[in-house]
C-alpha cells in the first residue's frame, strides 16, 4: 500500500490516460456533488418545515365537547357534552406518563378598560403551563405562575396589541387594569412568534381566577402537549385512547363520531414525514444512479488500462508477481482515482450547501447543510465504489497467463 515505486506506477498511469481519467473522474465528482447538493437541501427543506408549520404546540392535541349524533345509555341524541374540572383531572391522574403540559381553557369576550381608553377584548384563562404550550414570547414581564393559579390571583398578561390600542406603548408592568368587573395587575405583556395581531389582541388570566369569577367549573376545550419524542404512531394511539375514555366517561356511543373530538397533528406529520421520506428516496436514486455511471466509467478505463498493459502484467507474472500483486495494484489504482475526484465532488458540494443561505427563506429553505456523519457515509461509499470499480478488472489482469501476454499485439 505505501510502496513509493508502486504509487509512481499509478502516477504514470493516470498521466498516460489524462482525458480519459479525467472525464470518468468528472462523473464521480458529479455523482456525489448531486447528492450532498439535494441532500442538503432536502435538509433545508425540513428545517423550513419545522420552522414556519411546526413550532411550539405543533404536536398538541385539543379536546373540546359537541353534540352527540346518537342515543346512548337512555340519553337522547343532540345532547351537549361539556368537559368540567374533573375530566381534566382524570386525564391528568391517568394520562401523567404520556402528558407534558395540561391547560383547561375557558374564554370570555369582556370590556376592558384602562385610563379613558375601553374595547372590548378575549380575556382567556389558562394554566401556569400555557406559556410553554404555545408560541408565545414575553416582551415584557413574566407569565403567570402556579402559585398565581393556585392562589386564584387577579394577575393578567396581555397582548402587545392591546398595550398598542389602550395604553399608547406605555411601560404598563405593574399597573392595573379594568377587565369586566374587576380590577388586575399586569404581570406580562406577551406577543407571538408569528406577529399574528388578532391573538395579540387577547388577554390571558389564571383559570381558577375566571372560573371562580363566573361560578363555573366548565371546560370549552382542554390543550395537551404531550411528551418529547412521541411518534405520530404513538399520538395516535394516545389520542384514540383519551377519545374512548371520555366517551365513556359521559355515556356517549362508541360508535358516535361526535360527542367527544380531539383533534391531534398525527395525520400531517405523518404526511408530512412521508413526503421527506419520497424525498430522500428520490435523491439516493439520483445520487446513487450517477454514482453507479460513475463506478462503471472507472470499471473501463480500468479494463482498457489493463488491456494496454496485458504485455507489461504477463512480464510482471513471469518475474515472479503474484495474483495478489497483480490485484491490489489495478484496485489502488481505481480506489485512487475514485477517492481523489469523489473528494473534489464532496468538498465543492459542501462549500456550495454551507454558503447559499441567502434568499432561500422564500422557498422554505433554512439552514441547508450535511452533517458529519453524512459525509463520512459518502467517504464509505467512495472507498467501496473505487474498490467495485477495480474488481473486475483486477480479477480479469491476475487470470493472464505470461505466455498468453508475451503474445499480446
Amino acid at each position: 500500500m505505501f510502496d513509493i515505486d508502486r504509487w509512481r506506477e499509478i502516477g504514470a498511469s493516470i498521466a498516460s490516460n489524462k482525458l480519459r481519467t479525467m472525464l470518468s473522474g468528472l462523473t464521480i465528482s458529479l455523482a456525489l456533488f448531486v447528492f450532498i447538493v439535494l441532500f442538503g437541501m432536502g435538509n433545508g427543506l425540513q428545517n423550513g418545515f419545522q420552522k414556519e408549520f411546526f413550532q411550539a404546540g405543533a404536536m398538541n392535541m385539543y379536546i373540546f365537547g359537541t353534540r352527540t349524533t346518537e342515543s346512548f345509555g337512555g340519553y337522547q341524541k343532540g345532547r351537549q357534552i361539556i368537559l368540567k374540572n374533573r375530566d381534566l383531572d382524570y386525564i391528568t391522574e391517568n394520562y401523567s406518563d404520556k402528558i407534558k403540559y395540561i391547560s383547561g381553557e375557558y374564554s370570555q369576550s369582556l370590556m376592558v378598560k384602562y385610563g379613558g381608553e375601553s374595547g372590548s377584548y378575549s380575556v382567556t384563562g389558562v394554566s401556569h403551563d400555557y406559556f410553554d404550550m404555545t408560541n408565545i414570547r414575553m416582551e415584557k414581564g413574566r407569565f403567570f405562575s402556579r402559585e398565581d393559579t393556585k392562589e386564584q390571583r387577579k394577575t393578567a398578561v396581555i397582548g402587545r396589541m392591546v398595550v398598542s390600542d389602550l395604553m399608547k406603548g406605555e411601560d404598563v408592568i405593574g399597573q392595573f387594569i379594568n377587565i369586566g368587573s374587576g380590577m388586575y395587575e399586569i404581570i406580562g405583556v406577551f406577543a407571538t412568534n408569528t406577529n399574528d395581531d388578532r391573538e395579540e389582541r387577547g388577554i390571558y388570566v389564571p383559570i381558577t381566577t375566571l372560573q371562580i369569577i363566573y361560578g363555573t367549573d366548565e371546560l370549552p376545550s382542554i390543550t395537551i402537549t404531550p411528551n418529547d419524542g412521541m411518534s405520530t404512531d404513538e399520538l395516535s394511539r394516545f389520542s384514540n385512547d383519551l377519545k374512548s375514555d371520555l366517551k365513556s366517561r359521559h355515556n356517549i356511543s362508541p360508535d358516535d363520531q361526535s360527542g367527544i373530538r380531539i383533534w391531534d397533528s398525527s395525520e400531517q406529520m405523518s404526511n408530512t414525514n412521508a413526503f421527506f421520506f419520497v424525498l430522500t428516496i428520490i435523491v439516493f436514486v439520483i445520487g446513487g444512479g450517477s454514482l453507479i455511471a460513475g463506478v462503471v466509467s472507472i470499471g473501463n478505463i480500468m479494463v482498457f488500462s489493463v488491456k494496454e498493459r496485458t504485455k507489461e502484467i504477463g512480464i510482471r507474472k513471469a518475474l515472479g508477481a503474484t495474483p495478489y500483486n497483480i490485484i491490489s495494484l489495478v484496485m489502488q489504482e481505481a480506489v485512487v482515482i475514485t477517492l481523489l475526484f469523489g473528494v473534489i465532488g464532496i468538498m465543492t458540494a459542501t462549500v456550495l450547501v454551507e454558503n447559499i443561505n441567502e434568499g432561500l427563506a422564500d422557498y422554505f429553505i433554512y439552514n441547508p447543510g450535511v452533517s458529519s456523519g453524512s459525509l463520512i457515509l459518502a467517504c464509505v461509499i467512495l472507498f467501496v465504489a473505487g474498490f467495485l470499480a477495480g474488481f473486475i478488472p483486477a480479477r480479469y489482469a491476475a487470470k493472464i497467463k505470461p505466455i498468453d501476454a508475451l503474445r499480446d499485439e
